[in-house]
């Protein structure tokens, strides 16, 4: 019977009304022991006292609570400050607004168990939408440094990892107020981790306007910009060659995708500026420049899975 703990940091921060289900499913987990940390990133709601509630009424021997304070704004900061109180081997971070299926434990842990030599198990997700149906995102197996790049394959509820990995590796970037955990995720896969995938679906998304992405782009523009000016900075640094190259090609496309969503949102110099300044910088040639316009064009009126015609 595997008896290795699992640490789970939770970041929260004015979620009185939806944190509890997130706790709530990580207690109906099938596998013990668990520690749950909490980060309570500067809640001016009623937060902390939900989760104090909360955590006299489910602590036990096998299950401890702890729950720590991050005033330094943006969820990277705050799950920074969680992996500081992690001392076991695995451990995943969660969101406050979503919930994990109950076997999602045991399912990560005995991978780990029957593979000593992996760093990380990753899953499917799915979102959840206004009329409670089920939508699996894109999961993959192969080539996972493109599908993280287009499709965020390591988002920050989809895999559990071994602690010194991510502790060597540097943690969360906490300059970022958005895409941090997709920048994680390439940084991570850059690392060159042992990694097993799990096709089954163990978290369910519950999608909230006032999440840190959000339902628009324009509202954060430039922040997105830093994230993939930072991935472009761990590929120059982590990779070489064609590797680098490529990886340095998907996340120009990934500009002129944003570029294009500024526009289709209806702020079209936002979006325009984005797309010269991003192709006068490329140094590619003026046929591929075409192809990056064609793309921008096409996604900025509605057409989805550009990057198909791009790599």
């Amino acid at each position: 019977m595997i008896s290795n703990p699992l640490s789970i940091v939770i970041p929260v921060k004015n979620r009185e009304k939806l944190i509890l289900r997130a706790l709530d499913s990580v207690y109906n987990q099938t596998y013990r022991p668990i520690r749950l940390i909490v980060v309570d990133n500067d809640s001016t709601d009623a937060t902390v006292p939900a989760v104090e509630k909360w955590k006299e009424a489910h602590e036990s021997e096998d299950f401890s609570v702890k729950i720590v304070s991050e005033t330094r704004p943006g969820a990277a900061a705050a799950r920074n400050r969680g992996l500081l109180e992690v001392d076991t081997d695995y451990m995943l971070f969660f969101d406050s607004d979503d919930v994990m299926l109950p076997e999602l434990a045991i399912t990560v842990m005995e991978a780990f168990d029957k593979n000593k030599k992996l760093d990380l198990v990753y899953w499917r997700t799915a979102y959840i939408n206004a009329k409670e149906e089920v939508i699996p995102k894109r999961f993959a197996k192969l080539d996972l440094i493109r599908r993280h790049i287009y499709n965020g394959v390591l988002c920050t509820i989809s895999y559990a990892i071994r602690t010194s990995f991510i502790k060597r590796i540097g943690g969360w970037d906490s300059s970022l107020k958005a895409w941090d955990d997709w920048e994680l995720g390439l940084r991570i896969l850059l690392n060159e981790p042992d990694m097993k995938g799990i096709f089954r679906v163990l978290v369910h998304i519950y999608p909230q306007t006032d999440s840190i992405t959000g339902t628009d782009f324009h509202s954060k523009a430039g922040e997105w910009e830093k994230a993939i000016a930072a991935m472009e900075k761990d590929a120059r640094e982590l990779t070489s060659g064609s590797l680098q190259r490529r990886i340095l090609s998907m996340l120009l496309y990934r500009k002129i995708n944003l570029a294009a969503l500024y526009s289709r949102e209806n702020f079209s110099t936002l979006g325009r500026d984005l797309l010269e300044t991003s192709l006068k910088s490329s140094g590619l040639s003026k046929w591929k420049k075409r192809l990056l316009r064609l793309i921008y064009t096409y996604t900025k009126n509605g057409g989805r899975g550009g990057y198909l015609l791009w790599d």
